[in-house]
């Protein structure tokens, strides 16, 4: 009878400690980029360390792909962050891609641009984030969306 007793005792304490564990930890999902709803006229991927992003940290984001009519000087890549309900969140951030740091020298048409961006503290939930390619003149030349489900 007491090894009974003691077996549902260590039985129901393990269950209560499992129970206890946060689930969103152990369900991380990785953010994925899809062309925006606009379309993309050259498909660029996007990867994000970490994934998903944390809140009030740098997010190192990775941009590849190739536009065929070529980056030239003033090209410009923009990190955007979008609520539910499609509205900006905060102020895009924008970077000429041609003066990334260790980056290829323009004109060029295939890339990887690496950039760290600080994600806002105030960002929880769920959220979209919209990276484009804009050429010299502001035209998109490539723009892809994923959603980071909080």
């Amino acid at each position: 009878m007491k090894q009974h007793l003691i077996f549902l005792v260590a039985l129901l304490t393990t269950l209560s400690m499992v129970n206890a564990i946060p689930y969103y930890q152990l369900d991380k999902r990785a953010t994925t980029f899809g062309p925006c709803f606009t379309g993309s006229p050259f498909p660029i991927t996007v990867s994000l360390q970490p994934d998903p992003p944390v809140p009030g940290q740098n997010c190192i984001f990775t941009v590849t792909g190739t536009i065929d009519s070529g980056i030239n000087p003033g090209a410009q890549i923009v990190v955007q962050g979008f609520d539910t309900a499609g509205n900006q969140i905060g102020d895009p951030i924008v970077t000429d891609i041609c003066s990334i740091p260790g980056e290829d020298p323009c004109p060029a048409t295939s890339f990887s641009i690496t950039d760290t961006v600080t994600i806002s503290a105030s960002l929880s939930g769920t959220y979209s984030i919209a990276v484009s390619i804009l050429s010299e003149t502001g035209a998109v030349l490539g723009c892809s969306m994923g959603t980071v489900t909080g």
